[in-house]
């Protein structure tokens, strides 16, 4: 297949934001005596701030609204992205050296003003065509239609895209958007992202294999 274009994840994928959207969650979880460990966040990466604001308020009683709890977190994200968030390693090289040859876009869970944090500090934003946040569809991941809208405003079908994911809500989202998925094993094991097409250790092994073979 003659691949035209490639759209990514931001976190967890490009960016090693993870582990500050879980400081940033667990830091507004103290104010109201809430304490987590590090395997139960697992559970929430790939999905939305709202999913884990509306779950706190409703099975974990805090007495704040998920409203509330979201714009805390948000606030609380990005002093901390502004000042910590990072690309992967090798990301920013092989961004440059495949931007010649794809069209590249982002399709991201995070919010405009949560993914403008991160390009705030990284200037990853420069290698793209297009970026889709959450601001932009009604239907988040695992649902394909961001990855649909990302493909369209690169003026491509799917069956011409690559995407590189690391959730598997991510990679069902792709995948149902009829796209070639590139799973890396940043924030999940290997077995629960089966459904990509290929699996990778780091970003910067998928982003390699993607330059070496197209």
């Amino acid at each position: 297949m003659n691949y035209q274009g490639i759209i990514f994840d931001l976190d967890g994928t490009l960016v090693d934001t993870e582990p500050i959207h879980r400081d940033a969650w667990f830091k507004v979880m103290a104010e109201y005596d809430l304490e987590f460990g590090n395997e139960w966040f697992e559970q929430w990466i790939g999905k939305s701030d709202r999913v884990l604001a509306e779950s706190l308020e409703r099975y974990y009683k805090v007495p704040a609204s998920a409203d509330l709890l979201q714009e805390k977190k948000r606030k609380t994200y990005h002093l901390m992205a502004a000042e910590f968030a990072a690309p992967f390693t090798g990301v920013e090289v092989l961004l440059g050296l495949l931007k010649d040859n794809f069209r590249m876009g982002i399709a991201t869970n995070s919010s405009d003003k949560d993914a403008a944090s991160v390009f705030q500090k990284t200037k990853l934003d420069t290698f793209f065509q297009t970026i889709v946040t959450a601001d932009m569809v009604d239907k988040l991941k695992p649902a394909p239609d961001m990855y649909l809208l990302a493909s369209k405003r690169l003026g491509l079908f799917t069956d011409v895209c690559l995407v590189v994911e690391d959730s598997p809500s991510g990679v069902k989202a792709a995948k149902e958007a009829g796209m070639y998925v590139l799973a890396v094993t940043n924030s999940h094991p290997e077995e629960s992202l089966k459904q990509a097409d290929k699996i990778f250790t780091t970003s910067q092994d998928a982003l390699q294999w993607i330059f070496d073979n197209h």
